[in-house]
């Protein structure tokens, strides 16, 4: 699991594809765990972590994870910005 193929994916609608069906079971598993939206953040800043430690001897794969990461968070913002932060959160945590 330390190596990435950026080539095994044509487009990033074929990535979203294939990790879809695995995001919606975790987050069905924190609904029925009735995990805050703040723990499960801190359960995948937590795997994030750790998956940059197994990257550890494959820079070029780490960077691109980072870079990825990254780009997430910037669209995510952008998109925010665009909104007017009707997005953000109210200080009241909800389900998934």
């Amino acid at each position: 699991m330390t190596e990435i193929d950026t080539a095994a994916f044509a487009t990033d609608a074929e990535l979203q594809e294939s990790v879809r069906p695995l995001v919606n079971d975790i987050l069905d598993r924190f609904n029925q765990e009735n995990v805050a939206p703040s723990q499960a953040g801190m359960v995948i800043l937590g795997l994030i972590y750790r998956l940059l430690e197994v990257m550890h001897d494959e820079p070029e794969a780490r960077r691109f994870f980072i870079l990825t990461l990254i780009n997430l968070v910037n669209n995510y913002l952008a998109e925010e910005m665009e909104t007017g932060g009707q997005c953000a959160a109210s200080g009241q945590e909800e389900g998934f």
